[in-house]
Parts: structure tokens; sequence; C-alpha cells
């Protein structure tokens, strides 16, 4: 028995010992392929984790290599930015310091004495510039956001350039600098905003004031490109000139010449841009060029020509027939009523004059025009008066009534259209004006009585 007894343990020890061998064999390789397995999930993490930090060590230089244009033109934006904001402290200190010394000179000067009057001027003078630099800082804003309405007429072009060379012909002699006016042979049509045009004409002039030293010279010439149905203005100074990299970026806002194109003469560097937005602004385009320092410079402005006027130009050319009106001339001054029909009378036109609001309208009923060319300073009964009764009366109301007067202000131009004038001009009238104004208008002439 002692011998089954100690056979008995001596086998299940042996043969526990044998499982214990193999279950520890298997854990092992279980816990070495679960170290593998971590080893490679840790490996990949890594590979991922060394990507991403590589992509976030290289991606922002490759989207600066890929967009090195943009991040340039964004430079020198902020960098024309920083220069106009440190020119429009140094213009607007400019009018400020006289200012203050007028005031203190209206302070201890006796009042209507020289001194006092003398400083009442330049601070009116000063007021004004002011006034204008804010202009030019809000149309600029308002341009860049479309937010400027441009209030559009039957212009005729060689008329208003003339009228805007008159009003800047003082700054021209003040700077020595002879200034001429070469007009198209035949009136230009546009439609266009006269008050923003004359705008344009007079930053391209002050411009070229400006920058054409004494004793040199400015021609301004109005001409029809009939075959593109454009009307072009070109402004030729013989000034300083501009280099080229100073023409590319002339329109841009803030922008102003360098030092050694000599063009930065003071100003926002807005002017230019703001004549560019308020071309584009009528369907135009504005462009430059300059020879190089020292060989002036030329600004030309495109704009679209009427439509009646582009389509008689393409159908008739230059010799169409002029269409014979029927005018009727209300003016109190007899000498110049009496020749302003006589000019009129040139153009084979059929005209009767009256010196007063109340002999215009009845003559009108007698003659019938087709046009009435209204005084708006007419004694008694003014040219607005004319044309109310005019509206209301029902054998009178189809005649296109045009109002003559000499303010060209923007309130004034809107009482005349509101008052029932269907179109203002300057006075005094240019033949050519009246001429291209004759030209396309409709002839519906006054409704006939039932």
């Amino acid at each position: 028995m002692s011998d089954e007894r100690s056979a008995s343990p001596t086998r299940p020890k042996r043969g526990k010992r044998a499982g214990s061998k193999a279950a520890r064999a298997a854990e092992k390789d279980a816990r070495i392929r679960e170290l593998e397995a971590r080893v490679a999930e840790l490996e990949s993490s890594g590979e991922k984790a060394r990507a991403e930090a590589a992509a976030v060590v290289t991606e922002p230089k490759q989207a600066e290599a890929a967009l090195p244009a943009t991040n340039l033109q964004l430079s020198e934006a902020d960098e024309h930015k920083n220069e106009f904001l440190a020119v429009l402290s140094h213009e607007l200190r400019n009018p400020l310091a006289p200012i203050g010394n007028s005031l203190c000179v209206l302070g201890g000067a006796a009042s209507g004495g020289d001194q006092s009057g003398r400083a009442q001027v330049v601070m009116e003078r000063q007021v004004v510039e002011l006034a204008r630099l804010l202009d030019d800082i809000l149309d600029v804003a308002r341009i860049a956001r479309s937010e400027l309405d441009l209030q559009s007429e039957r212009l005729e072009l060689n008329q208003l350039v003339r009228n805007a060379l008159e009003n800047q012909r003082p700054l021209f002699e003040k700077a020595e600098v002879y200034l001429e006016f070469h007009p198209a042979p035949r009136p230009v049509l546009v439609d266009a905003d006269g008050n923003r045009l004359a705008q344009v004409i007079g930053n391209l002039l002050r411009n070229a004031a400006k920058f054409t030293g004494q004793g040199g010279a400015t021609l301004v010439t109005v001409h029809a490109e009939r075959a593109e149905k454009l009307a072009a203005i070109q402004v030729v100074d013989t000034g300083v000139g501009m280099a080229p990299e100073m023409v590319s970026r002339l329109f841009q806002p803030f922008s102003q010449a360098d030092s050694s194109s000599d063009r930065s003469k003071g100003g926002l560097g807005l002017g230019l841009a703001m004549v560019k937005g308020l071309v584009e602004l009528h369907g135009g385009k504005v462009t430059a060029q300059s020879a190089g320092l020292g060989h002036g410079a030329e600004f030309t402005v495109q704009l679209p020509l009427a439509m009646e006027q582009a389509t008689a130009s393409q159908a008739g050319g230059e010799g169409a027939t002029r269409s014979r009106r029927r005018v009727l001339v209300i003016e109190d001054d007899i000498e110049a009523a009496d020749s302003l029909r006589d000019v009129l009378a040139f153009g084979e036109h059929e005209v009767e004059v009256a010196h007063s609001g109340p002999l215009g309208i009845a003559r009108a009923r007698e003659f019938r025009p087709d046009v009435v060319l209204c005084d708006i300073g007419l004694p008694g009964m003014d040219g607005f008066e004319v044309a109310r009764a005019f509206k209301a009366d029902e054998s009178l109301k189809g005649i296109f009534l045009v109002a003559v007067g000499g303010s060209t202000l923007p309130e004034d131009r809107l009482r005349a259209f509101e008052a029932g004038f269907e179109h203002r001009i300057a006075k005094p009238p240019s033949l050519q004006e009246l001429e291209g104004l004759l030209a396309i208008l409709p002839t519906p002439g006054p409704e006939t009585d039932q």
C-alpha cells in the first residue's frame, strides 16, 4: 500500500508541474504579443504625432510661400494707411495755425479795422480748405462703400469744362502757369452728374497747377471719339513728370508720389483716387501717362457719349442735319435776350423773345414753342414761378423748359427741377451748349386744345 500511496501522489505532482510550465509559457507569449501590439500602437501614434507636428511647422511656411503677392499688397496697403494718417494730421494742422493766429488778432484788433478784416479773410479761406479736406475723405469713403449716388442729367462737355477752368484760373495765375483750353468743334453731350464731373476736372486741374513749375503750361482739350462712342477730356502739363513706378499706383487711395518725383507737395493722396472712383461711377475710365521725371504728365478721362449723340454719330456722322426748333427766350435783360435770339437764328431756329414772366406765358400760348429758355432771376415773377405756371397750364405743360441761371449750387438745381424745369444751364449759355441741347431734345410740342 505504501507503494501505491507513494506512487499516487508522485504522478499528480509531476503532472501539475508540467501544466504550470505550459500555462506560464502561454501567458508569457500572450504578454509578449500584447507588448508587441502596444509598441506598434505607440510607434504608429508617434509617427502620426510627428507628422502633425511637422505639419504645424511647415503649413504656415507653405501658406506664406503660396501667397507672397497678397502679403505684399496688404503690407503696402498698411504702409499707405500709416502714411495717410501722418499726412492727414499734418494737413489738418496747417489751417489750424492761421485760424488760431487770426483769432488772437481779432481779440486785440479794433473792430472794423484793417487787421481784423485781414484776419477774417484768412479764417474764411482756411475754413473752406478744412471743409474741402473733410469732403474728400467722406467722398472717398462713400465711393469705397458704393454709397455715392449720382444726379445725372444731359450736359454739354465743352461748357462744363470751360466753367471748371474759369473756377481754377486764379490758381494758375498765382502759380504763373499758362492755362489753355481747346474745346471740341461741335457740342459733346454726356449724361452725367455736373457737380461730380466738375469735381473730377477741378482735381485734375489743381494737380496740374501744383506740379507745373513757374512759366510752364497746362493744355486742356475736349473731343469726341465717335467711333468708340466716347467723350474725352485731356489735361496735359509740362511739369515735373512721374517715374514709371509712380504711374502704376497713382490712383490708389493714400498714394502720393515719392520725393524723387517732386510731386509730394501736400495733400492727402486722395484726389486722384476720388477722380478714378467718380469717373468709373459714370461708366468711364481715367488713365495717366508720363515720359518720366521732368517730362510732364497727361491725364485722360473717357466718358460714354449721350445715347442720342452716339446713335446720331453712328448713323449720320459729323454732317448730320440739325433739327430746327421753335424757341422762346424769357429774359429781362434786353440786350442779352436779343443777342441770344440773333445767335440762335444763325442755326435756322425760329426764336421769339419776352422780357418778363407774364409776357413769356402769354407769348408761349401764341407762339407754341418747342423749348423755353427762361432766366431764373426775372423781376416780379421769377423763373421758378414761370415754370410752375407752365406746368399748371394744360396747353403749355408739354413744352420743354430750360432754366438759365448764374448759380450752379446743388440746392438751386434741385429747386429748378422741383419747379418744373427739365434742364438747367449756366448763364451765359454758349452757342455750342445750346445747339447740343436743341439737337437731342424730343419735339412733342405743347398739347393742343380740346
